[in-house]
């Protein structure tokens, strides 16, 4: 015989072990990267206005690799987090005078400028202190009072990272966190980001309903992730090594093809002599399907417009079965122009390497397939999804507002919608250089990236 008291301890129980299981699961489905640092601004702010710091600048990130230095200069990661903690400060900024922060737009080009700037020693701090710094609204420069800045620890999985983000001031002192570390996954575009590569092989196209496509991102996500894994660890062959890749990178200088050097799941290639012309060819695998885009990036700027976002938002070199090979001789300009790349001498690039500049000595390729079948449904986007994505985007109006509610919105709506010498590829002379323009609806996962270090500072 069950008694009534007992049912209900029953119940109870299943209701508490029910509880225990979705606590349990939303705990463990961690943040991507971008999703976590958003969290984390609302804090940032507090920490800001706690400490009155009311003009702040967001510096280039660095990176630790498992196994490898500290660096400013993993791959274009370094410079998109601060872009997209900048941005993200903007949209969260509030309208209250008393705690609105005045933000410095894209503190790392002054920083650049500035002579012995370096935000890891003391006099180096101090030197970001004197000049006065651009701000992302109006008309005015201010001496900025705080900068933030972060690290990024990937774990040896390859799948997962640490974040944590820095602030030091004007009144001395070292770094300390201006808010919890905290732990994220990885995914396919920050693994491009961070110069990681890989190649997901066979053909993947997008389902019929929004679920389909959304699941068919997911297992394309994971697969990646330990597709890096295993390039990284040599237990595949490197992207450009391999016959099943659907773009070949080719890089000439002077017009001879440079032998490539693989060593423990890297690419490297000689450095450029200054004055050799330097060009970069993609080839199409004769036996790939279907139409191809191309995201080509030097130094962290892609090779159409000079685009630093984020690989699917960037203009792509379009190859297909009728036109196999695209040869580039330099950043392609708006009024088909192309600035053609020049070698910095050796002493430039040294001092070019060591300050906040985007990122120095690497070659990236990303190859996106063709979005086949029905789009996707639409998704009604909530006001922080709707920050989220442009956050993402990481990029400024071309035109600078008067205000901070006209910079909100912009950026909002803009989310919607002697001695043989050697150095860096840098953009170099103008020529003329025709492109024709076309529609390419890219698959959203890439299905290769590779990186290319060509220079180490």
């Amino acid at each position: 015989m069950i008694y009534k008291n007992d049912i209900i301890r029953t119940i109870s129980l299943l209701l508490l072990v029910l509880t225990a299981i979705v606590l349990f699961s939303e705990q463990t489905q961690a943040d991507t990267l971008n999703q976590g640092m958003q969290k984390q601004i609302p804090k940032i702010i507090d920490y800001l206005n706690e400490h009155e710091f009311k003009t702040v600048g967001v510096l280039k990130f660095r990176v630790k690799k498992p196994g490898q230095k500290t660096t400013s200069s993993a791959g274009p990661l370094n410079s998109h987090l601060a872009d997209r903690l900048e941005v993200g400060l903007i949209l969260a900024n509030p309208f209250d005078e008393a705690r609105q922060l005045n933000i410095i737009k894209d503190a790392s080009a002054t920083a650049a400028k500035i002579d012995k700037a370096n935000h890891l020693s003391e006099a180096g701090r101090k030197a970001l202190f004197g000049p006065r710094f651009k701000l992302a609204w109006g008309n005015k420069s201010e001496v900025a009072d705080a900068f933030l800045t972060g690290v990024v620890q990937m774990h040896d999985d390859n799948q997962r990272a640490t974040i944590g983000i820095l602030c030091f001031n004007r009144n001395g002192g070292g770094l300390e966190k201006a808010c919890e570390v905290f732990d994220v996954n990885l995914d396919a575009e920050t693994l491009g980001e961070l110069g990681e590569s890989f190649l997901l092989r066979g053909a993947f196209d997008g389902g019929s309903t929004q679920l389909a496509f959304k699941d068919h991102q997911k297992q394309k996500q994971q697969q990646i992730l330990k597709a890096a894994a295993r390039v990284k660890t040599q237990q595949v062959k490197f992207p450009l090594d391999d016959s099943a890749a659907p773009i070949k990178l080719e890089i000439l200088y002077d017009g001879h093809p440079v032998a490539v050097e693989l060593r423990d799941g890297q690419a490297f290639v000689a450095e450029p002599q200054a004055g050799q012309k330097v060009e970069l060819a993609l080839n199409r695998n004769h036996s790939t399907q279907g139409r191809l885009g191309a995201v080509l990036k030097v130094n962290g700027e892609n090779t159409l417009y000079r685009q630093v976002v984020r690989d699917i938002d960037c203009a792509k070199w379009i190859l297909s079965s009728d036109h196999k090979r695209t040869v580039v001789k330099g950043y392609q300009m708006q009024d088909n122009k192309a600035e053609k790349f020049a070698v910095l001498s050796k002493s430039d690039s040294a001092k070019r390497a060591m300050d906040y500049g985007r990122e120095v000595g690497q070659i990236q390729l990303t190859v996106f397939k063709e979005l086949k079948g029905a789009k996707p449904v639409p998704t009604i986007l909530n006001e922080e999804d709707q920050d989220l994505i442009a956050m993402l985007r990481g990029v400024h109006p071309a035109e600078q507002p008067k205000n901070l509610g006209a910079l909100k919105h912009q950026i909002r709506l803009a989310g919607r919608n002697g001695s043989q010498t050697r150095g860096l590829i840098v953009q170099g002379e103008q020529a003329a250089n025709k492109v024709q323009t076309v529609k390419f609806n890219a698959d959203p996962t890439p299905v290769m990236s590779v990186t290319i270090t060509y220079f180490k500072p």
